[in-house]
């Protein structure tokens, strides 16, 4: 088996649907709190074609990231924002959470 770590996730597919769409919820609830809603829709859009390009930036900043937070989150949510219809249900989300 490629993943020796069973709780960290290699790709998308080992993610449950439900904890993807939890996470989605914890993120957009999170940016509203802090009152960001407008600068992430702003950097969303702007970035959403390159997406895929994003969360591998993610992936590769995730040991620095990690010394700071703990847990498999982080690394979970990069493999999550790889979809386009990911990033478009956090979009969705977001602006759910605000109203």
């Amino acid at each position: 088996m490629l993943n020796s770590k069973p709780e960290i996730p290699v790709v998308l597919d080992d993610i449950p649907e439900s904890e993807q769409q939890e996470l989605l919820e914890n993120l957009a609830h999170w940016i509203v709190r802090r009152s960001l809603t407008t600068p992430a829709i702003l950097l969303i859009e702007t970035g959403k074609p390159l997406n895929f390009l994003g969360s591998q930036l993610l992936l590769a900043l995730s040991p620095f990231v990690q010394a700071f937070f703990k847990g498999d989150k982080y690394h979970k949510l990069a493999l999550i924002l790889e979809k386009d219809e990911n990033v478009e249900l956090l979009l969705q989300l977001i602006e759910k959470s605000e109203g």
